[in-house]
């Protein structure tokens, strides 16, 4: 009976690798949760998992039934997705490589989108219009632009480039605070 045990462990063994290969994310979770998703053919098993499966992804919003519309983070920002995903109508790891495509898709999009309007907008506004990690990266782009611009400044014979500079940032982080007291005191 133990031989015939260690037999079908070594086969489950086997086959949640050949499913964590086609979707590497399932090797953040144990084998008892994989067995869990993968043992329903209901598309909410996923639910409790998100979490492990996509940095800060709390859960997926289905917005008809079988189809994705973007995901919700642990604080409740929500990720619209660029186009709606199909799930449960292919094997799970599939569909879950649809919507880590169309997350990083939809992310891509919104980068460009945000990197693109930063100067055109009052930066607050901008800031509250974005998804955080958007907002965040957008704000590195053009901290690295302003500071790359200093340099340059400097280098051709503006001895206050750099405390121009610096008083613009203090500026902005001074701004991001209030913003930030003001939407805590709501």
């Amino acid at each position: 009976m133990i031989e015939l045990f260690d037999k079908i462990q070594k086969s489950l063994t086997d086959y949640l690798d050949t499913k964590r290969s086609a979707f590497p994310r399932f090797y953040l979770i144990s084998d008892d949760e994989l067995l869990s998703i993968l043992g329903t053919s209901d598309i909410n098993a996923i639910q409790p998992h998100m979490i492990k499966l996509f940095d800060n992804c709390k859960k997926l919003e289905f917005v008809r039934p079988k189809i994705a519309g973007g995901m919700f983070s642990e604080e409740g920002e929500y990720l619209t997705f660029h186009e709606n995903v199909t799930c449960g109508m292919s094997a799970v790891e599939d569909w879950l490589n649809a919507v880590d495509f169309e997350m990083q898709e939809t992310l891509l999009r919104l980068s460009k989108a945000a990197v693109f309007y930063y100067p055109s907008k009052v930066r607050n506004e901008w800031v509250i219009s974005y998804n955080g990690m958007v907002a965040i990266l957008g704000t590195q782009i053009w901290w690295t632009w302003a500071v790359e611009d200093a340099f340059a400044k400097v280098a051709m014979g503006d001895k206050n480039g750099m405390k121009s500079e610096l008083k613009n940032q203090n500026t902005q982080v001074h701004d991001l605070i209030v913003l930030v007291r003001s939407d805590i005191s709501k």
